[in-house]
This record gives C-alpha cells, structure tokens and sequence, in this order.
C-alpha cells in the first residue's frame, strides 16, 4: 500500500488483470489503450488480432500489443493445472 490516507492503493493510470485460459477454450480481451503487455504465468497458446496477427506464447514470455481497435482472441493449447495464467496490463482510462 502507498500508505495514503482515503486513497486507493493503485496507479492512476494502469490496469492489471489475471485472465484464466482453460486448455482448448478461447477467450477475448479488450482495451481502449495505447498499448497492452501480456506476461505469460503459465501455459502456452496463442493470442491474436486483426491488426497484429498471431503471437505464439508459453510460461515466461511477456509480449506487447500496441493500439488494438478490436479484442485479442487467447487460446490455451497446454497448460499445468488445466489452464493457463497471463497477466495482463494496459492503460486503458
């Protein structure tokens, strides 16, 4: 905490998730953001959009979208404990 009385404690200008992605399904984000970063917790699978095409990801990775008009499609191909785990940050208003 920021130790700030009557403030939350998180940045004024980013957002972070955790998306779940169980093996075989597909999932869709979205942001009105500049950019979104992806860092991989576990699992591999794809990510892709319109715009920036496929991106191959596993456990480890981080990769980086800049400005997506519409979602980005996740799907898990393996993953331990059924699913796999992304962190996702961006920053949208």
């Amino acid at each position: 905490c920021l130790d700030v009385e009557g403030r939350a404690c998180t940045s004024p200008n980013l957002m972070a998730s955790f998306v779940r992605v169980k093996v075989g399904e597909k999932i869709e984000t979205a942001a009105r953001a500049t950019s979104q970063a992806f860092y991989v917790i576990r699992g591999s699978g794809t990510s892709e959009s319109a715009e920036h095409g496929l991106v191959p990801w596993s456990t480890g990775d981080m990769f980086v979208l800049p400005v997506t008009k519409g979602s980005v499609r996740h799907e898990c191909v393996e993953a331990e404990l059924g699913g796999a785990a992304l962190y996702w940050i961006h920053d949208e208003p």
